[in-house]
């Protein structure tokens, strides 16, 4: 048996519900005639596609032993069916793997992705209050610088101010005030503060860290231009850059023109600051007249403009300090780039390394609509075996495999127990075959034995009729006695063999059951007187009762009364019927009544 041995016992079962679903139908049309009648669309789509269902299952059911029935075929289909199952589960179990793989895959990069933007964010804020400080001096400056004649601003309490508010803008490393001087102006501003402008683009590469250590009068003087922006005060941090026209170099002189015509805050690109050899940016702000109005032009901005005061930021320190305020902050490496040129990106802090190739970029916003900032963060380790994933994976791939295998297990063991009552058939049919021989063997012997057996019996019976002695005599008597119980043995074993075979026949002819129960009665007429048992019969009793009165002799045999049998005469004096199966079974009867009194005597 295979599973296509099922399906045919299915669509066996399905055309029987497929029947019983019809006679109900039928019987519901039947039943409710004039319901019937309202509704015949309907009811009658109903039937219609009852018997389309019907004629479709009845040729599904008589193609299926042709088909489907074959057991090569089955056997055939199975194996198919068992390798697409196991190709099935096989494609499920790496789904399953690839989509929980991707799932933690994806949710590695929501983490990296939250904790890159926790990170861009809080070091956006951070710059973004320190220069919200920055800005709220250049409104100092101002107003006690410019406002007053004389200022109320010097180096030394500028130097001391910026020092002691240091911790309001604790991610700039200095900060300094450059003041607009025209060209017309230059030598009184020189020789008002005792030094010469000086050129900022000749500055020495080198790192200086002490600030006797860097020799401002090395520096060029500031070539001649129609305006300059030499820094008068500075932190003490950057006290070097007293002196250094912000206009000498070119990319500076662009953002200071672009701050005080936009009113905004301008970042500069990355450089090597002077004194720790660090990458930095400056922000400048343009500081103002103090009655410009809001809605200034940028031409009245540019004639408004007093100064520039500049922030310097270390980016590496500022992103340090951050990072170290964050419990994870070994967990992920974070690099800062300015990707103001697309081509050449800039990096301001971090290394390159990645361990696993799964990054995120953060956007930074400093406040520069000119100037783009990103941040991009890596994980340090490489990610996990997603052993969840695979063991899941494997758990169902095991599962189908052991569902296939109970599967191939059974239909072996239903085609075995299929093979041995195929086997067991054919081996029943070897043996009613052998049977039916063995019969046919018995009735042909049996018949052959019978009449020679016949010809010997009838001359003993002409061997009586001779002068023969008593001892003869006896001889004769014994043969004919052997011979006898010879045939009736062989005529019950050809009545056997014909029972066996089937073939045992009774003959319909007219025959008197008087006389022959008289025959029957005769025979043992001297047995019984032998016995002490009297043989009698009486025409009394229906011929229904013929075998009940013989059980009723037995009784009286128990007893010490008479075997009698009994005929109603309303009887008829002849029958129809086998006479010789009638006599067989009369004289068994007596015989065995017979022998039942002996053994009870």
């Amino acid at each position: 048996m295979s599973l296509f041995h099922v399906i045919g016992f299915g669509l066996k079962l399905g055309s029987l519900l497929l029947t019983l679903c019809y006679w109900f139908v039928s019987l519901i049309f039947s039943m409710n005639g004039e319901v019937m009648t309202s509704s015949k669309t309907l009811l009658g789509d109903g039937e219609l596609i009852v018997k389309k269902l019907w004629e479709l299952s009845a040729k599904i059911y008589h193609c299926y032993p042709q088909y489907v029935g074959n057991r090569k075929v089955g056997n055939k289909w199975w194996r198919k069916l068992l390798i697409v199952w196991l190709l099935f589960w096989i494609v499920v179990s790496f789904s399953v793997l690839w989509y929980m793989n991707s799932k933690a895959v994806e949710k590695r990069k929501e983490t990296l992705t939250s904790m890159c933007d926790e990170r861009a964010r809080m070091l956006q804020d951070q710059f973004n209050v320190s220069m919200n400080h920055v800005q709220a001096m250049s409104i100092l400056i101002s107003t006690f610088h410019h406002a007053r004649n004389p200022s109320a601003i010097d180096q030394c309490t500028f130097a001391s101010y910026t020092e002691r508010t240091a911790f309001e803008r604790p991610l700039t490393s200095g900060v300094a005030y450059a003041v607009r001087v025209l060209h017309s102006e230059r030598k009184e501003f020189e020789k008002r503060h005792g030094w010469s402008i000086k050129r900022m683009d000749t500055r020495e590469p080198t790192p200086v860290h002490k600030d006797n250590e860097y020799d401002r009068d090395g520096l060029e003087p500031s070539p001649i231009q129609a305006e300059y922006a030499p820094v008068i005060f500075a932190q003490d941090t950057i006290a070097h850059v007293i002196s250094v026209d912000m206009l000498s170099g070119k990319e500076d002189r662009e953002n200071v023109l672009r701050a005080r015509e936009s009113g905004k805050g301008v970042l500069t690109a990355p450089f090597r600051l002077l004194k720790t050899n660090r990458l930095g940016v400056i922000k400048t702000f343009a500081v103002y007249k103090t009655d410009l109005p809001s809605n200034a032009t940028p031409n009245e901005r540019i004639q408004a403009t007093d100064g520039y005061l500049g922030g310097v930021l270390d980016i590496e320190s500022l992103v340090e300090k951050l990072l170290q305020q964050l419990a994870s902050k070994q967990t992920i490496l974070v690099n800062v780039y300015d990707t103001t040129n697309n081509s050449h990106s800039i990096s301001m802090y971090g290394s390159n390394v990645s361990s696993d190739g799964l990054e995120h970029v953060s956007a930074l916003n400093f406040g520069d609509p000119f100037r783009r900032h990103e941040m991009r963060c890596r994980f340090k380790q490489k990610p996990p075996w997603p052993w969840l994933a695979i063991t899941t994976a494997t758990g169902i791939l095991i599962i189908a495999l052991l569902i296939g295998q109970i599967f191939h297990a059974t239909i072996n063991r239903i085609a075995k127990v299929e093979d041995d009552y195929h086997e067991m058939m054919m081996l029943k049919k070897r043996a009613e075959a052998a049977d039916v021989a063995k019969s046919q063997f018995l009735a042909t012997v049996s018949h052959e034995i019978r009449t020679p057996m016949n010809g010997v019996l009838g001359m003993l019976h002409m061997l009586t009729d001779t002068n023969l002695d008593v001892t003869q005599q006896d001889y004769v008597s014994t043969a004919q006695a052997s011979g006898k119980a010879l045939v009736s043995l062989i005529n019950e074993v050809l009545d056997q063999a014909k029972i066996e075979s089937g073939k045992l026949e009774l003959d319909a002819v007219c025959f008197d059951v008087r006389a022959t129960l008289d025959e029957v009665l005769s025979l043992f007429s001297g047995k019984s007187q032998e016995k002490g048992v009297e043989v009698v019969h009486n025409l009394d009793f229906p011929f229904i009762t013929v075998f009940f009165f013989l059980l009723c002799d037995l009784i009286n045999l128990f007893s010490g009364e008479q075997l009698a049998g009994y005929i109603s005469d309303k009887v008829p004096d002849v029958l129809i019927g086998d006479p010789g199966r009638f006599r067989q079974i009369i004289t068994n009867l007596v015989g065995n009544s017979i022998k039942v009194s002996s053994l009870i005597s």
